[in-house]
């Protein structure tokens, strides 16, 4: 299964946005006012930020990781690829989530072993 370039254009846009709505959240989290020096290392950007700010920052950063991550699955052509079985990644689920790497069978299957993981107290994935 491929991509049409229709599809494929739609998807690096949806990218493209996520990128811009990513870089304005992690430089809204940034210490301002000179609180943190700009070449400060993560350790001292983290100690500034409160628990909440700094789970979000977190997230964010998370975020663009996978970004990147989907960035390059779409230059090497296979976006619609599952990482976990090699199947399909239907577009649908692309248009939801772009920066999806398994399809919709193995992700659910990671969610429960995480699931199971975190009620059994062991550390998730």
């Amino acid at each position: 299964m491929s991509l049409s370039v229709a599809e494929l254009d739609s998807l690096k846009l949806a990218l493209d946005g996520l990128q811009q709505r990513i870089q304005h959240e992690l430089r809204s989290h940034r210490p301002q006012n000179g609180q943190v020096d700009s070449g400060a290392g993560d350790d001292v950007v983290a100690d500034s930020l409160s628990h909440d700010a700094l789970a979000q920052y977190l997230h964010e950063h998370h975020e663009w990781q996978a970004l990147q991550r989907a960035r390059a699955r779409l230059a090497e052509n296979i976006s619609d690829i599952c990482s976990e079985c090699g199947g399909p990644i239907p577009y649908a689920r692309l248009q939801a989530e772009p920066t999806a790497e398994r399809c919709v069978a193995c992700q659910s299957a990671l969610e429960t072993k995480e699931q199971r993981l975190h009620l059994h107290g062991h550390v998730s994935l």
